[in-house]
């Protein structure tokens, strides 16, 4: 790969060998919540660039670089920082969620490598899925996950950049509903109802959705049969605090 990884205290750098270009990442993650039990289900894994670190980077042209070898990296790394968290989340039965670009099905070597490294159960977040066809390799990475008991997401439906049909190409364990479908339609309760029904039959578990901030959307999508996530349960925060005493706190349902 063209990149190499540098762990620091709070955070990691990834440089590309290539152009020297390096940017620094904090790592965080955000809970994902069942509304009939104030349970936390999930954790989704993202990053956050530092800005106060921009005097060594130039971002414009670190972000043109970005590649699948990058992602692969990051992934990597997330995973690791996972397993150190391995009792926490195994113990509380939480999946741990990472974005991952559908590109990276097609490569089912690397796929296989996260499944043998990882000690906690994990869901790939499938984004940019653009494809109405799927190769052999990506067939083989998706039965290598569930085979593990690790799950497949479709990330942002409802989105611009997501197909309808791509509820039909994969067998999806969830699907993620955009937050822009919550903003728009949030006072309709018969549209967020028939999308409900619509996903359901599409996808095999619970739906997921996101952008949840105040009681009252909680409150409607509370009647239905799905997972939450927004701010109004918990804001990301670091990665690493998972491992510390206050873990619970940071799990802490907010609603009530």
């Amino acid at each position: 790969m063209s990149y190499i990884k540098i762990q620091n205290h709070n955070s990691v750098t990834i440089k590309n060998i290539n152009n020297n270009s390096s940017a620094d990442f904090t790592l965080l993650t955000q809970s994902i919540i069942n509304p009939k039990n104030k349970q936390v289900f999930a954790l989704e894994v993202t990053t956050s660039f530092n800005h106060n670190s921009k005097k060594n980077i130039n971002t414009e042209e670190f972000f043109k670089t970005i590649s699948d070898d990058f992602v692969k990296e990051l992934i990597l790394i997330q995973i690791e920082e996972l397993n150190m968290c391995e009792y926490k989340l195994n113990s509380e039965r939480i999946i741990a969620s990472i974005n991952c670009p559908f590109s990276l099905l097609f490569d089912s070597v690397f796929v296989k490598e996260v499944v043998s490294l990882s000690k906690v159960r994990f869901a790939f977040e499938i984004c940019n899925f653009k494809s109405n066809t799927i190769t052999d390799s990506a067939k083989r990475s998706i039965r290598i996950l569930k085979s593990q008991g690790h799950e497949l997401w479709l990330d942002n439906f409802m989105s611009e950049e997501i197909p309808i049909d791509a509820l039909h190409i994969l067998r999806w364990d969830r699907v993620k509903i955009d937050r822009t479908f919550i903003y728009k339609h949030m006072n309709n309760h018969s549209i967020v109802s028939a999308l409900y029904h619509f996903v359901s039959k599409n996808s095999f578990k619970n739906l997921i959705f996101e952008g949840i901030e105040s009681d009252y959307q909680h409150d409607q999508i509370a009647k239905l049969d799905c997972l939450c996530q927004g701010f109004l349960y918990c804001k990301p925060f670091s990665l690493e605090n998972i491992q510390d005493q206050q873990f619970e706190a940071h799990l802490a349902y907010q609603y009530g």
